[in-house]
């Protein structure tokens, strides 16, 4: 039994890899091998399986797979199979290594204006309420004996409803019925 045979029989899927070392500021192709990945292999299988085949040893290194056209490929059990004449290139960089530290584009003057000009005026904010903190009060005041005077005529004109009432009695009797008819 070959080894081809042999490896599809285990249901391995055969892939070209080609590295490039990105993390040595090298850009070209240095070695190109074959690689065997289990379907349904999760990332850490599929990274250590790339990582042992390129004898790649440094534990805060990035890979990136990337197909014949520059697109990158999840590493995955399913990456596709591939030929040797078009190898998948695995990119291997640094973390962060891609990324530039810009300088701060507001300069701390103008931070700092800004904080003092809100707490100026949160500041003036304060002063003002509490200048009118007796007026307010004063006004409360002035509303709670409005609303008690008006509850006190209110509940002296139901009073005197009510002494209305009692003092009708009733002297006589129907004429005609309630519902209408005449009798």
């Amino acid at each position: 039994m070959s080894r081809d045979s042999f490896d599809t029989a285990l249901g391995l899927s055969k892939v070209w890899a080609a590295l490039k070392r990105h993390d040595k500021n090298d850009d070209r192709v240095v070695a190109l091998r074959e690689v065997l990945i289990p379907p349904g292999a999760d990332l850490a299988t599929v990274v250590q399986i790339f990582t042992n085949t390129f004898r790649l040893n440094s534990p805060n290194l990035v890979l990136k797979l990337r197909n014949h056209r520059g697109f990158l490929i999840p590493l995955n059990g399913s990456v596709p199979v591939n030929s040797k004449h078009k190898p998948y290139i695995l990119e291997v960089t640094n973390i962060f290594q891609h990324v530039a530290v810009k300088p701060r584009t507001i300069p701390m003057t103008v931070i700092n204006k800004s904080m003092k000009t809100r707490l100026h005026i949160i500041d003036r904010r304060i002063q003002r309420l509490e200048e009118l903190l007796p007026q307010i009060k004063h006004k409360h005041n002035e509303k709670l004996t409005q609303e008690i005077e008006c509850l006190t005529q209110k509940l002296n004109f139901l009073h005197k409803r009510m002494q209305i009432a009692d003092s009708h009695t009733w002297k006589g009797m129907l004429t005609e019925p309630l519902y209408g008819e005449k009798l």
